[in-house]
């Protein structure tokens, strides 16, 4: 398997982000939980953006301690795993609420230089 730069798992991220703003846009949590083209675009964006968050290296995620890695990392295994019983309201509340401040943050991680350890 090849090794992906982590630059490249930051593009992911910051691409799904915004792919998930432009699907909701101009639409309230009532629109968005009756369009289920849309909640399922956005579900499987948030689905990406768990797993590029958890090939990102380590020592690149203690950059940013004030971001939630392992619950990314959960929130997309209930989405995976318990597709069932996704609740709407939190995956709305994620957009509004968490999903900024997580862009912000691998915004600037992927400028970030440094030496990640050979496996």
């Amino acid at each position: 398997m090849s090794e992906r730069d982590f630059r490249i798992y930051c593009e992911d991220i910051l691409e799904s982000g915004s792919a998930i703003f432009e699907y909701v846009k101009d639409l309230s949590y009532e629109e968005f939980q009756r369009d289920r083209k849309t909640y399922s675009a956005v579900i499987r964006e948030f689905e990406i953006i768990g797993e590029a968050v958890g090939k990102l290296p380590e020592e690149l995620k203690k950059r940013r301690p004030q971001v939630e890695w392992q619950d990314i990392k959960d929130f997309r295994n209930l989405l995976i795993h318990e597709y069932f019983g996704v609740d709407l309201e939190i995956v709305w509340k994620i957009i509004e609420d968490d999903l900024p401040g997580l862009l912000d943050a691998v915004n600037c991680l992927q400028h970030i230089e440094i030496e990640i350890p050979e496996a």
